[in-house]
């Protein structure tokens, strides 16, 4: 009866083959799932037919691995761009620019020249200052603002990781179990490589498949993140992220990569960049201005007072207009020697001489400025190519991994004509060895 038997075998393969087909296409929408082949393997023995091996998930590693390397470049890039592109914009917006405010505070200087003792030219001298520092408090506020998003962002994501960890260690414990039982892990692999890919977008990671079922998860410095069923906890203080895996503590900061990567290094390499030379530059306008002031003598015949306060620890957040100082008081007379060892003012009130001083001061006070624009411009220039070129490597992958792992609907359209008829045939085998056994039967 080995026909029979035969047939039986091959009815039952080309029904497994079916229910392959059949899971596949009600699964073609959704996403991430991993389109499944049945194996065959001929019965041992001679002429015994075929068995059902097992259920495959069509996947290959290198794939997935390009596909998480890739999102991790992607979201890097992204997340760096976010921030740098929105310094870029405010500091080159005509309403925020600093040169443009300097410019409007050396004109009310040069205004001045005709009638010194004028308290209208004074008075704009004064608006004209104010209206600078206001510029550079808005500057203040909105590094200062990034800085508290950016805060706020990192530990957003270090929860978010933390999430997608414990996750990744339940769903290794699970598929272990699984896999000792026997059974099929097919949604709960699928399941952690969605899980994997959304890890991936956080910061980068390497991936070791495991006899088990289970996978060793790690940062690129080695740190470990899941192992079997244990995840690491990520706690981030300031720009410096730690991962505690058990007992034992590793930094990761220098090779997160993805978002994680991209904020760390953006507050590095941008947010702190800008502050320091944004202090510099009011460190050196408010600085060249008081001290040219401070040669001089105001209308009444005192020496001349600061325009500008600041904490040197803090020059962009505290630059402030003098509280103290009145328009009377803007030393714009000369002075000499008074032979004593001394100074005197030059002449009277219409004396401008200091005014020139103050003035000539101010050249070139602000050049710094437009460096910090160029060069913002060119870090936003390459870090947008490396996001479209991060974007097509990324896009080339998934659709790689599509190809090979994805539901073609002609390709299973073509599987599902193919096991209908190896079930046909298979039938007809096995109704061809029932007539064969009657007509015999019929012979006695």
């Amino acid at each position: 009866m080995s026909m029979l038997s035969n047939g039986v075998s091959g009815l039952n393969a080309a029904n497994a083959g079916l229910h392959a087909v059949s899971q596949n296409v009600s699964n073609a929408a959704v996403k991430g799932y991993s389109r499944q082949t049945v194996v065959l393997q001929t019965n041992d023995g001679q002429l015994n037919g075929v068995k059902v091996t097992k259920f495959e998930r069509v996947v290959d590693n290198f794939l997935n691995a390009d596909i998480w390397r890739t999102q991790s470049d992607l979201n890097y890039y992204e997340s760096y761009q976010d921030y740098l592109g929105y310094l870029e914009e405010v500091l080159g917006t005509d309403s925020l620019n600093l040169n443009d405010a300097v410019a409007d505070l050396n004109a009310a200087f040069n205004a001045a020249l005709s009638a010194p003792e004028s308290p209208a030219y004074r008075q704009q001298v004064i608006s004209s200052a104010n209206a600078m520092v206001q510029d550079l408090q808005q500057l203040d506020g909105a590094l200062t603002g990034q800085v508290r998003k950016l805060e706020f962002e990192l530990d957003a994501v270090t929860e978010n990781v933390n999430s997608v960890l414990q996750e990744l260690a339940d769903l290794n414990q699970s598929i272990s179990k699984e896999v000792a039982l026997g059974r099929d892990a097919s949604t709960l692999l699928d399941t952690r490589e969605q899980a994997i890919n959304r890890l991936s977008a956080y910061m980068q990671v390497e991936v070791m498949q495991e006899d088990n079922g289970s996978m060793t998860i790690s940062a690129l410095n080695g740190a470990p993140l899941v192992m079997s069923g244990k995840a690491a906890v990520l706690s981030v203080a300031g720009t410096e992220v730690t991962s505690t895996f058990n007992t034992q503590q590793f930094s990761i900061s220098g090779s997160a990569g993805g978002s994680l990567g991209g904020l760390l290094r953006v507050k590095s390499e941008v947010l702190d960049p800008a502050r320091t030379e944004l202090n510099n530059l009011v460190t050196n306008i408010a600085t060249r201005v008081n001290d040219a002031l401070a040669e001089g003598f105001d209308l009444n015949g005192n020496v001349g007072q600061p325009l500008f306060t600041f904490n040197p620890a803090d020059p962009l957040g505290s630059i402030l207009l003098n509280p103290d100082l009145t328009q009377d008081e803007l030393a714009f007379r000369g002075r000499v020697d008074d032979g004593m060892g001394g100074w005197i003012p030059a002449g009277g009130k219409g004396d401008n001489s200091n005014l020139v001083n103050v003035i000539d001061s101010m050249k070139g006070v602000a050049t710094g400025y437009d460096g910090l624009i160029g060069k913002l411009a060119i870090q936003s220039k390459q870090v947008q190519a490396s996001v479209k070129t991060s974007q097509v490597l990324n896009d080339k992958a998934v659709a790689s991994r599509e190809s090979i792992s994805g539901v073609n609907r002609d390709e299973e359209a073509a599987n599902l004509l193919y096991y209908q008829q190896l079930y046909d045939a298979n039938a007809k085998v096995i109704s061809t060895a029932g007539q064969m056994f009657d007509t015999l039967m019929m012979m006695f």
